[in-house]
């Protein structure tokens, strides 16, 4: 009887063991498939992402362009922003644990290139992971087509920036006008820490200088500003940027205002990263403000000695 009881219980065990097993293997049939590590035996370069859009746009386009040259293959996670905001492919998602446990790799100056990060010594079948910000688009300057097609919005944000902008500009309707999108960054650039390191901000004039660049050049033409919409802010920008052909665009999710500044014909940045990639993306005339960090600060060291590795060739810098 006693040998009979255990055989049952053996079998009850084996009967459960199988049981449980045949779950958690319809669990692993069942998971999202974008959550697995894609292609994870050839050599991946992880983009390490941090700060804004902009700075993640950097992190992503020069990563990927570094990637290729070294016959490699970029790695992001599903949770990225970048996956989440733009058409890029499933095919360069990778699982945490591998970016997580790879080689690190790190720039020289943010905003500079640099041949090193690039040309860095790598084992065959290691993963590596650029720890940088790589603000520079000679990273990506062979690829840039590339970029662009991957750098497309997610339809329900193009959606949204393409009714921002036909509201806008509803009373200037014309069948040529012209649209200049106008980015302006203040708020943390005016924190202590950011004037002790050397960021400045755009001056009122200019903004005066790059709205007459436009002014003497087209008509019909209407200007929609983006920028932070606390009051201070909007405050000295109403004052230094107005007109009967500006409007001011109001506040959106980050990814509908850069959508929407690419929807512009031409684009007028000030400082930081996000108005860069509006002026990128928009392909047109891009006017930047030439004294973006104050000579012998620490920032004005993240850049090349020209700042030319860092704004993009043909866009036109004003004072």
């Amino acid at each position: 009887m006693r040998r009979i009881m255990k055989t049952d219980l053996l079998l009850l065990i084996l009967f459960f063991s199988v049981l449980i097993n045949c779950f958690f293997f319809y669990l692993f049939l069942k998971r999202p498939k974008h959550l697995l590590p894609v292609q994870t035996e050839e050599n991946r370069l992880c983009a390490y992402f941090r700060g804004g859009l902009g700075n993640n746009m950097f992190q992503y386009a020069s990563t990927y362009g570094i990637a290729r040259a070294r016959n490699m293959t970029i790695g992001i996670t599903p949770t990225s922003l970048m996956f989440n905001t733009f058409n890029i492919s499933t095919r360069f998602l990778i699982g945490k644990q591998f970016c997580d446990t790879a080689e690190k790799v790190v720039e020289r100056k943010p905003c500079a290139y640099d041949k090193g990060s690039v040309h860095f010594y790598r084992k065959n079948n290691l993963n590596y992971i650029h720890k940088s910000y790589l603000q520079s688009w000679k990273y990506f300057q062979d690829v840039e087509s590339e970029i662009r097609e991957q750098f497309v919005f997610m339809e329900d944000v193009q959606h949204k920036a393409r009714t921002l902008i036909e509201t806008l500009t509803k009373p200037f309707s014309s069948n040529n006008l012209t649209i200049v999108g106008v980015h302006i960054r203040r708020g943390d650039y005016k924190l202590d820490k950011n004037v002790k390191y050397g960021y400045t901000l755009a001056t009122g004039e200019y903004l005066g200088r790059s709205l007459k660049y436009f002014r003497d050049r087209y008509h019909p033409l209407v200007f929609i500003v983006f920028t932070n919409p606390n009051v201070e802010d909007l405050k000295w920008c109403k004052y230094h940027i107005n007109g009967s052909d500006v409007v001011f665009a109001p506040e959106s999710p980050r990814e509908v205002d850069m959508c929407a500044i690419s929807m512009c014909n031409h684009t007028v940045m000030t400082v930081g990263s996000f108005g860069w990639w509006g002026g990128f993306l928009a392909n047109g005339t891009t006017i930047y403000f030439k004294n973006v960090a104050r000579n012998d600060s620490s920032l004005r060291k993240d850049f090349s000695s020209d700042m030319s590795d860092y704004f993009y060739p043909g866009w036109i810098g004003l004072e």
